[in-house]
């Protein structure tokens, strides 16, 4: 016998803004949105950001849900509109009363972590992690040896510090270029690319049970002549500029 689907409910009150309140939810859960005491007998209608199926997230592309009412009864106490939650993520979501905002609030659908040969579930809640500074990690071809006492140690995941070539600060963060690999990692007769922390990332996932990850670095890139004039000269949004953010210029 399957399992059945679990189905969450968000009730929704006028003028209710639940920006600051966590919603987390798992894949293959149901959620159904339904009016609340404040809201029965009015015209709402509620919007999300959450893709529809085959279709890649937008964070700025809304769409409107429809509202079924299984018992076709007049008022509105067994109506709801759904989402089948397939795709983790942040997503959100905000209902107009008439066509006024009244309300809103962000949901979270946790991933499934998988690691081993049989791909088997590392439950979120039994993640036990540790943080490696990259920039002491010396050549690539060490940092297996180094890892493997994190393996012995009982930790499943590894957070790395960012890959990518350093600012003359030498700051973990500081970055001196977005898409090369640190040279620090590479040997004078031998370069090491993304290709192999690629495999080596796998190798941890298939045979040690471990995930990786690492930071992403938006706010801290190294002013530079390469860097002006490569990624940021194609993307300007990219970056963080006076003229586009005014409201971050104090800070930059």
């Amino acid at each position: 016998m399957g399992h059945s689907k679990q189905i969450r409910i968000l009730l929704l009150n006028e003028m209710e803004k639940l920006e600051r309140t966590l919603f987390r939810l798992e894949q293959g859960f149901e959620l159904q949105f339904r009016l609340g005491p404040t809201l029965q007998g009015k015209a709402v209608t509620v919007y999300t950001n959450y893709p529809l199926p085959g279709e890649a997230f937008n964070r700025e592309k809304f769409r409107s849900l429809e509202w079924e009412n299984p018992t076709e009864r007049e008022d509105d106490s067994d109506k709801y509109c759904k989402l089948n939650l397939q795709q983790a993520g942040s997503f959100q979501y905000y209902f107009l009363q008439g066509n006024e905002k009244s309300g809103g609030g962000y949901i979270v659908v946790d991933p499934i972590l998988r690691v081993g040969a049989d791909n088997h579930v590392l439950p979120l809640d039994c993640v036990t992690l540790q943080t490696f500074l990259a920039k002491c990690m010396g050549p690539f071809d060490e940092w297996e040896s180094r890892l493997m006492v994190a393996k012995e140690s009982g930790y499943n995941m590894i957070h790395f510090t960012p890959l990518q070539t350093l600012g003359l600060s030498r700051s973990c963060y500081s970055l001196a270029d977005q898409l090369e690999l640190n040279p620090d990692f590479s040997r004078p007769n031998k370069k090491y690319t993304w290709t192999d922390v690629g495999q080596l990332v796998q190798k941890l996932k298939k045979e040690w049970n471990m995930l990786c990850i690492t930071d992403v670095v938006y706010n801290h890139t190294v002013h530079s002549k390469s860097n002006l004039g490569g990624y940021f000269s194609k993307d300007s949004t990219l970056g963080i500029f006076p003229s586009r953010c005014s409201q971050s210029s104090r800070a930059i």
